[in-house]
């Protein structure tokens, strides 16, 4: 798949759309052995020299990389005195450079990087992060400049230990063409789970012909879950937490109800979905899924692969009618290593890159949904009809409340699989995965 980066001319057009100065200055190429030179206060010339990693996947390198060129260049123009030596780490090597790095400290280290929201719990627990500091921009302010649950997974005593992007909620695809032809309009949305059992159920044509389809492509079982679990805490229980504090345990097995939850998205990946059908590919954008679960971004991946594919989106069902909507949101976080000296410049940086006029410049790029309350209505992120239902959720979403993150992906996949694929009793099959979970939040949260 290939996503347009954005170029600089679109950059320039859209942050002048809010105020945004031109861009100036080109980046300076600095060797590696000048990255470990930092502002001195007895030096006030000094060059600050300011690492920044964040990862890419294949796809979406040009998109992203060139984007925090284009902050960069800017950002030196803005700052003279600091330069940064910027890195975009393939995904495959990230996370052990990162790690490495780490553990080398100053000099090897980054001093702003990228983690998503379900890993801040570690770090902040390991002491291996700097809080934002009130000379850069005050707790009151952020909590102005960014929706409240985007900041949630980072606040830790009073203190915010980072600044979010790659900004996300969880919807449904439809397939236009699959629903007319079935009878039914694409843009009513679902009474309810059973509604969308339904509708997936009848929609599914695996018959062994040219024209089979599966009625849902359930395969983002992670997010899926989550979902559902998190509805029904979120919207029937107050919002209980996912972990018992005293326990640090999860609290899945003091509500039935989370069971059936799993047993439910059991079922309907059983009746609805193939593992083997097409596997691999992207079926949805194939038009081989009357619909589909996922994030706002899957717009841009969808474009990519298929612009002919006539879709619309609509909101994930409640568990029962008449239910206030909700979902799950998540987003990464731009942070601070505790070991820089720099902490206040690194900050700004931080701060510069997930601002409101930069969201503007991410969504353009890479689809990314604001996490500036203001945004939320700025009708540049409302060009139709799908972009209104995937800006609208933003204001009925909480974060997702893993504390880790792809082991979470691999242990809610196994429980999945051992009962569709393995023909497991769902409660022994979830109740692993809850042994499983647990010791992952131990890990997680041990300081």
């Amino acid at each position: 798949m290939t996503v347009k980066a954005i170029s600089r001319r679109r950059f320039l057009a859209i942050s002048g759309i809010l105020g945004v100065t031109s861009l100036v200055a080109s980046a300076c190429v600095i060797p590696p052995a000048e990255s470990e030179q930092r502002e001195s206060p007895m030096d006030a010339d000094a060059t600050v020299i300011l690492r920044h990693w964040q990862h890419h996947w294949p796809h979406d390198y040009a998109s992203r990389a060139t984007t925090v060129e284009e902050f960069k260049m800017q950002f030196e123009a803005d700052n003279p005195d600091v330069t940064l030596d910027f890195q975009s780490i393939p995904w495959a090597d990230y996370w052990s450079q990162l790690a490495e790095g780490i553990a080398a400290g100053r000099g090897s280290a980054p001093d702003v990087f990228q983690i998503p929201m379900g890993l801040i719990d570690k770090y902040m627990a390991q002491d291996q992060l700097s809080p934002v500091p009130e000379s850069v921009v005050s707790q009151s302010e952020i909590e102005t400049q960014y929706l409240p649950w985007t900041m949630q997974r980072g606040l830790k005593d009073g203190q915010y230990y980072g600044l979010p992007l790659d900004v996300q909620t969880l919807v449904m695809f439809r397939n236009d063409e699959i629903y007319r032809e079935a009878g039914l309009d694409p843009s009513v949305p679902y009474e309810d789970l059973a509604d969308l059992q339904d509708q997936a159920v009848l929609l599914t044509q695996l018959e062994g012909q040219e024209n089979d389809r599966i009625g849902i492509n359930t395969g983002y079982y992670s997010a899926f879950q989550t979902l559902l679990f998190q509805q029904f805490l979120q919207r029937e229980q107050g919002g209980q937490p996912w972990v018992d504090p005293h326990m640090n345990q999860l609290v899945w097995h003091y509500y039935p109800e989370i069971l059936e939850s799993f047993q439910w998205f059991c079922e309907l990946s059983r009746t609805a979905d193939d593992s083997s059908f097409l596997s691999g590919e992207n079926r949805f954008a194939q038009g081989r899924a009357a619909m589909e679960f996922g994030h706002p971004v899957s717009r841009i991946i969808i474009e990519a692969q298929n612009p002919n594919l006539s879709y619309t989106i609509v909101p994930f069902p409640p568990r029962s009618v008449n239910q206030e909507l909700y979902t799950a949101g998540s987003h990464w976080l731009w942070v601070v290593g505790e070991w820089t000296s720099v902490s206040e410049t690194a900050w700004r940086w931080a701060h510069w890159g997930t601002k409101a006029e930069a969201q503007v410049a991410w969504h353009a790029a890479a689809g990314d949904l604001p996490s500036n309350p203001g945004l939320a209505n700025d009708s540049h992120f409302r060009p139709d009809t799908n972009a209104n239902v995937c800006l609208d959720s933003l204001q009925y979403a909480t974060p997702w409340e893993w504390i880790g993150w792809t082991e979470w992906v691999l242990e809610l996949r196994a429980g999945r699989n051992r009962v569709v694929m393995g023909g497991e009793e769902p409660s022994s099959s979830f109740d692993t995965m809850v042994a499983n979970l647990n010791e992952v939040i131990a890990v997680q949260t041990r300081g």
